[in-house]
C-alpha cells in the first residue's frame, strides 16, 4: 500500500484502520467521510493523509486488514491430515468465515465498489480468494505426491472445490434470510461436498 512521508505511528495507523473497516463496512465507499474516520478514530484528517495518498488508498488497505484478521492463515492449516479430514475441516472453517457479519459485509461492500475501482477488486482478490485458494493447492499438491489423491492441478482443483463448498451456503447467507431455508443442514452439505470431490480425485 502507498504510504508517504516519514514513518508514522503504528498505533494511528491500526485506530484509522479500525475507524476506516467500520465506517466503510457501515456507509460504503461513496458515503463514507474521511472527516468521521478522523474522529472516530481520533486523529486528524491529516493524519489520515500522512498514511494512506486518498481515500481509496485508505479502503484497499481496510479491506487487507479485515482479510489478514481471517482465521483462514495457511501457517493454522495441518497438512498432514489425510484428506477428508483436511477437506472437512477447512471447509467448514472457510463457511463459517465467509457467512460471518464481518467477512459478508466485506464482500458485499467490494462487490459494489470494483466496478468503479479496479483496485478494491484486486485488493480484496489478492487479500483473500488467493491465499485461500494457494493453501489449498498446497494441501492437494502434497496428497497427490503421498498418493493420497490424484490432482494433475492443484490450483484448478482447489478452487473448485472452494467454490463448491461455499457456494449455497454463501449464496444464503448474501440473502440475509432469518433461517436457513433447505431441508438439509450446512453440515450435510458440507460433508457432500468433500465426499464429491474425494470420488472426483480418487488416485
Amino acid at each position: 500500500m502507498t504510504t508517504r512521508g516519514r514513518p508514522k505511528s503504528d498505533q494511528k495507523r491500526r485506530q484509522i484502520l479500525a475507524a476506516g473497516i467500520e465506517h466503510f463496512q457501515q456507509y460504503g465507499f461513496e458515503h463514507t467521510s474521511l472527516d468521521r474516520v478522523a474522529q472516530a478514530a481520533g486523529v486528524s484528517k491529516q493524519t489520515i493523509y500522512s498514511h494512506f495518498d486518498s481515500k481509496a488508498a485508505l479502503m484497499e488497505e481496510c479491506i487487507q486488514e479485515r482479510c489478514r484478521q481471517s482465521i483462514l492463515s495457511p501457517e493454522a492449516l495441518d497438512y498432514s491430515l489425510p484428506p477428508e479430514r483436511f477437506l472437512g475441516n477447512f471447509a467448514r472453517l472457510f463457511i463459517a468465515t465467509l457467512c460471518d457479519t464481518g467477512p459478508l459485509s466485506l464482500w458485499r461492500l467490494c462487490a459494489s465498489e470494483c466496478e468503479r475501482n479496479q483496485e478494491i477488486g484486486k485488493a480484496y482478490f489478492n487479500s483473500a480468494p488467493r491465499p485461500v485458494i494457494a493453501a489449498v493447492a498446497e494441501y492437494l499438491r502434497l496428497a497427490d505426491e503421498r498418493g493420497q489423491l490424484k490432482v494433475p492441478n492443484p490450483a484448478m482443483a482447489a478452487s473448485q472445490f472452494l467454490f463448491l463448498a461455499k457456494g449455497l451456503p454463501v449464496d444464503t447467507a448474501i440473502l440475509s434470510l432469518e433461517e436457513w431455508p433447505h431441508d438439509f443442514s450446512v453440515e450435510e452439505y458440507t460433508e457432500s461436498c468433500v465426499q464429491l470431490f474425494l470420488r472426483a480425485h480418487q488416485p
